[in-house]
């Protein structure tokens, strides 16, 4: 019997359970291993914070999956790994056994040390809900990050506080607005928030934070009841602190397999991992996702001795994000368009994910 552990319910360890659960393995022993016994879709955070679904809609139950298809569950953060004895340590001092082990857990939020006490985490993302719930009512609310994430979520509370006649909530961002995506899809995006009357601030940072206000670069101050940082993702501290091959930036690093540069049972996906052949990756769902059938494969190929299989990440994709009001902003590559059939359409994908495994334990 080999063990398999899956620490962390992420895209691509989702992807794992639901093929375990269509084709299970009798000489395979399924572990996953989540300091949560709920796992939150990013896709679907919007439409939560804007209201238009409820909690249970945006979870998946990992504890009830595991227990459905016969893997083994424990709710636990895992705090070192000792690769030389094939062993993973938990928060108090369990231990985990594994011939192959799987990492998909995310990042947390990049935000500078000094203002930490000021800034509200979402991630890991089990903490979003109170979070965003608290967040979305605060007096004076104020969004740092012009990346998708910060686009998106002020988009989305700006929407659920006008429609209780409350105060806007305020976007600062270090450059133009989705940036990453080119100077047309910037110019759009930020057409859209300024025809929605989203107050937004490009080309700033935030120097300074206290209890009542947030100082910008340009030495202006703005008052703040609740800041949320999303400038960008970093490393998870367990992968460098364990003595695993990372990235200069400390994602576990991988290569097109998914698999360790060190260790051959190591695997990981997601978030948490730098891929060595694409350095430059963006961390998003899209490629996690897609991600989830190579490592799948590759961990029953790993364990069956047969030959691994390379993730290639598409260059383009579609990504959709909720501008609040029933629309959204859709790009693939350059181009764009914004209005109500993203919106419809980004909810059709989101439902239909959600669906593929709620309905394993349903």
């Amino acid at each position: 019997m080999k063990i398999v552990v899956l620490v962390g319910g992420g895209h691509a360890h989702l992807h794992s359970l639901s093929q375990f659960a269509k084709k299970p393995r009798e000489d395979v022993q399924l572990v996953l291993i989540s300091p949560a016994v709920h796992q939150y879709y990013s896709g679907m955070f919007s439409g939560f914070t804007e209201g238009v679904y409820g909690l249970d809609e945006i979870r998946i139950d990992l504890k009830q999956l595991a227990q459905k298809i016969g893997a083994a569950f424990y709710q636990d953060t895992i705090c070192a790994i000792d690769a030389n004895s094939r062993t993973l340590i938990g928060q108090h001092g369990e231990t985990y056994p594994y011939d192959a082990v799987s990492f998909d857990i995310g990042s947390q939020t990049d935000s500078p040390e000094a203002l930490r006490n000021y800034i509200s985490p979402i991630k890991p993302n089990y903490h979003f809900p109170d979070q965003l719930i608290k967040f979305r009512k605060s007096a004076k609310p104020v969004i740092v990050g012009g990346g998708a994430s910060g686009v998106e979520l002020a988009f989305s509370t700006y929407a659920w506080r006008m429609r209780r006649h409350l105060s806007d909530a305020l976007l600062f961002s270090s450059g133009a607005l989705l940036s990453a995506q080119g100077a047309a899809v910037s110019r759009k995006i930020e057409a859209v928030a300024r025809k929605k009357a989203l107050p937004f601030f490009t080309d700033v940072t935030i120097e300074d934070i206290d209890a009542t206000s947030v100082t910008t670069s340009t030495g202006t101050s703005y008052p703040q009841s609740d800041v949320l940082w999303l400038t960008g993702p970093k490393s998870p501290s367990l992968f460098e602190q364990s003595g695993m091959p990372v990235d200069r930036s400390g994602f576990l690093a991988v290569h097109e397999t998914l698999q360790s540069l060190r260790y051959p049972e190591v695997f990981g996906a997601g978030d948490c991992v730098s891929i060595d052949r694409y350095p430059d990756l963006a961390k998003n769902g899209v490629y996690a996702v897609r991600q989830g059938p190579v490592l799948w494969g590759n961990l029953l190929n790993f364990l069956d001795g047969n030959a691994l299989s390379p993730f290639v990440p598409q260059k383009r994709y579609v990504a959709i994000l909720s501008t609040g009001g029933g629309e959204a902003f859709l790009t693939y590559g350059n181009w764009s368009v914004h209005g109500k059939t993203p919106w419809k359409l980004k909810q059709y994908i989101d439902k239909k994910f959600m669906t593929t495994y709620q309905t394993i334990y349903r």
